[in-house]
């Protein structure tokens, strides 16, 4: 549920820093005489500026929420590939972080409409890098709960017995397991130990 939580936050994310990025694109200029006056727009821009560094904040804070919720799921399942994962998760948060210190020093600089749109730019960055946080924490605890009698796939479990780092022998050996237990809750929770005691 908080991962679910988190992937709907990333949408109305992604979807602010689009509409900030298009309020603060410079308009096409216009004709200027030389009574005219340069635009006063400096208030807008560092407006559209800061709420960009506050969506990169927002994001970068979700992704490191999803890989903490990553992390959790390796630590339970102590297996490679949920351990991939969380690491996968790990590193497209610190990337949202970086994007979101972008945001941050382009909000403090001087009001300028190409300050506006690197914090615009970078807080888009930072909701793809969320995105990819939340999609590799989804990994992490999908084959955690795989390989448990509740949320067996025996499709998926067969894709992550043939993926493992094991010999040939192995896995011939946990697919049989698999396949004999059937969906007897107990041989299932027992052949799936298994499983998880010979996976790397």
């Amino acid at each position: 549920m908080r991962i679910l939580s988190a992937m709907i936050v990333i949408l109305l994310l992604a979807v602010g820093g689009w509409w900030i990025w298009q309020e603060t694109r410079p308009a096409p200029a216009a004709p200027v005489t030389a009574d005219a006056p340069p635009p006063a727009d400096a208030p807008a821009v560092t407006q559209a500026t800061e709420a960009a560094a506050d969506a990169a904040a927002d994001a970068a804070a979700v992704a490191a929420d999803v890989a903490a919720e990553a992390a959790r799921a390796s630590e339970e399942a102590d297996l490679a590939p949920v351990s991939d994962a969380a690491a996968q998760a790990e590193a497209a948060a610190e990337a949202a972080l970086t994007a979101a210190d972008r945001a941050a020093e382009a909000a403090a600089a001087p009001p300028a409409v190409q300050a506006a749109e690197e914090a615009a730019t970078a807080a888009s960055d930072a909701a793809a890098a969320t995105d990819q946080a939340a999609s590799a924490a989804v990994a992490a605890t999908r084959i955690q709960s795989l390989l448990t009698p509740e949320g067996f796939d025996a499709a998926q479990v067969g894709r992550i017995i043939d993926e493992a780092a094991i010999s040939d022998t192995q896995k011939a050996t946990l697919r049989r397991l698999v396949e004999t237990a059937g969906t007897n809750p107990d041989l299932l929770r027992q052949a799936l130990d298994q499983v998880r005691s010979v996976m790397p």
